[in-house]
């Protein structure tokens, strides 16, 4: 039986925070620990509709950053891995119509390091590989972060896209040394998106980021067909 906990980045937009709270409520009537990374915690823990102690299984992050970045949901991970060996992450705005999966994910035989469902090639921009993205070189807001790319790893374009509103991280295969590449690449891509003018969310490629990362420490990283079966008819990304 695996020890899982779950991670839920949410801030933004109120329906964000009604799909969360949607989610806790079914996780913890399931059982399972979930983690939430917020920039307003009292959103989950001050509502009339919530009973706290019926909630002990539900843990508030305070997201202190005035200056939001995707890249952050791995501080998720990283405090997930303190108390689990399987830190999954599911996006804000994911809809699940069905959660009895999330009972067979306790008994899933994961693969060591990190795991991923799918590409962006579901995704609306439908890119399958790091190459089909546009990342112009001329464009101040990818410069530095695709020049550090060619320098660090110059094969990236050959790894695949990461569509992350599902990713799963074992502590087993992790290296620790891929959370200090990921920031590494998380400061310079937020570096490139502030000189591009970008005010309130900066960050993306998060997923070209964990690839990125992943290869150079040697964490072992793949896309798992057999999970994406389990929860393809069940759990829905708006993005899409």
């Amino acid at each position: 039986m695996n020890n899982i906990g779950i991670g839920i980045m949410c801030f933004g937009d109120v329906s964000y925070f009604n799909s969360t709270k949607e989610k806790v409520t079914n996780l913890k009537d399931i059982g399972i620990d979930c983690y939430i990374l917020t920039d307003e915690p009292e959103q989950f823990t001050s509502s009339s509709d919530w009973d706290n102690s019926e909630y002990s299984c539900i843990k508030i992050i305070k997201y202190n950053r005035h200056l939001k970045s995707y890249h952050d949901k791995i501080i998720l991970v990283k405090e997930i891995l303190k108390y689990h060996n399987i830190s999954i992450l599911i996006d804000a705005d994911t809809f699940i119509s069905d959660y009895s999966f999330i009972e067979q994910l306790v008994n899933y035989p994961y693969q060591n390091g990190i795991t991923y469902v799918e590409t962006l090639l579901s995704h609306k921009i439908k890119k399958e590989f790091i190459r089909d993205i546009q990342m112009n070189i001329g464009d101040i807001d990818w410069l530095n972060y695709k020049t550090y790319l060619q320098k660090i790893y110059p094969q990236y374009g050959d790894l695949e896209t990461i569509y992350e509103y599902f990713l799963v991280f074992n502590k087993e295969g992790l290296k620790d040394n891929f959370f200090l590449l990921y920031e590494k690449l998380q400061s310079i891509k937020e570096s490139c998106d502030v000189m591009s003018g970008k005010k309130i969310v900066v960050g993306s490629a998060e997923g070209v980021s964990i690839q990125v990362a992943a290869k150079i420490t040697d964490t072992q990283i793949q896309k798992d067909v057999v999970l994406f079966e389990l929860i393809k008819d069940k759990i829905k990304n708006d993005s899409r």
